[in-house]
């Protein structure tokens, strides 16, 4: 009998940003949709970024304002209404059946995890087309009131902090409760780990995601940053820091011949041989 001496799950874990990323910044299309003009709202929560709030803090302070208005249209039912219709990117709501279709062509005893992680506020995302498709949807929270309008946040995931959730996602602990100290500080066994990081696939927009991105990689596992100018390039990558630099940068389009949907097979391949070497060191 052979041993294989690292922890095998026969599970791999993606995990997406969602603006700019699955689709246009979350914000923007939404006053578009309502016909708001958005430079003024852009403008004043880039001073209060300015001003040292945390950008998350700042969105939700104005969504409060500007839903509190007269007449305003920023309420919980239009939120949701919108994200049933968000425009995703070319391909996007096809992405989950094409990457299960493969895998599962590869090996059908392995799962994947699809996991939408946002620093936005999720009441948009989790609606959208892709929102529901995925297994699991974290993000920032806002606080309605009776009436739909938006009275403060209630959770705000930074960039930094996403780094913490990806932590808790790969020891399997309660993200429902991911600002709890316990929660992030926990003395964790790695070979109780729900999945390994080698497992995991971080896909994002570029420099909000550097702490993930790196997080990632450092560990074995995979990143690769959208472009959502679907040119290819990304400003200031040559200067980024080779820690933090990604597998590939691919233009924001996830139809089936896209650079982007082949950069993720790969990922999947290189998993699914890991995997697939592990189980052949644990069979008798």
């Amino acid at each position: 009998m052979s041993t294989a001496t690292k922890p095998l799950r026969n599970r791999i874990v993606l995990i997406f940003d969602f603006d700019e990323t699955l689709g246009p910044s979350t914000i923007q299309a939404y006053f578009d949709h309502l016909g708001i003009p958005y430079a003024d709202f852009d403008a004043r929560a880039t001073e209060r970024k300015r001003d040292l709030w945390q950008a998350p803090l700042a969105v939700a302070d104005l969504l409060r304002e500007y839903s509190h208005r007269a007449d305003s249209p920023i309420r919980r039912d239009t939120m949701v209404a919108f994200g049933k219709e968000f425009p995703l990117f070319p391909g996007a709501d096809g992405l989950v059946d094409c990457l299960k279709q493969y895998v599962a062509e590869k090996d059908g005893d392995i799962t994947l995890e699809f996991v939408l992680l946002t620093a936005g506020f999720k009441t948009i995302a989790e609606h959208s087309l892709i929102g529901e498709q995925f297994d699991r949807v974290y993000g920032g929270e806002l606080h309605f009131d009776d009436e739909g309008r938006i009275l403060a946040a209630r959770r705000v995931i930074s960039h930094v902090d996403k780094v913490h959730y990806i932590k808790q996602l790969v020891e399997g602990l309660d993200l429902d409760k991911a600002s709890e100290l316990e929660n992030t500080y926990v003395d964790h066994n790695p070979q109780d780990n729900y999945v390994p990081m080698s497992q995991v696939i971080y896909v994002g927009d570029g420099h909000s995601d550097m702490s993930a991105f790196q997080s990632v990689e450092k560990d074995g596992g995979v990143s690769i940053a959208i472009d959502p100018d679907q040119d290819g390039s990304w400003d200031g990558y040559e200067n980024m820091s080779p820690g933090r630099r990604v597998h590939n940068v691919a233009p924001a389009d996830y139809r089936s011949d896209s650079e982007l949907i082949k950069s993720l097979k790969l990922a999947l391949d290189l998993m699914v041989s890991r995997i697939l070497l592990l189980r052949l060191g644990k069979e008798e």
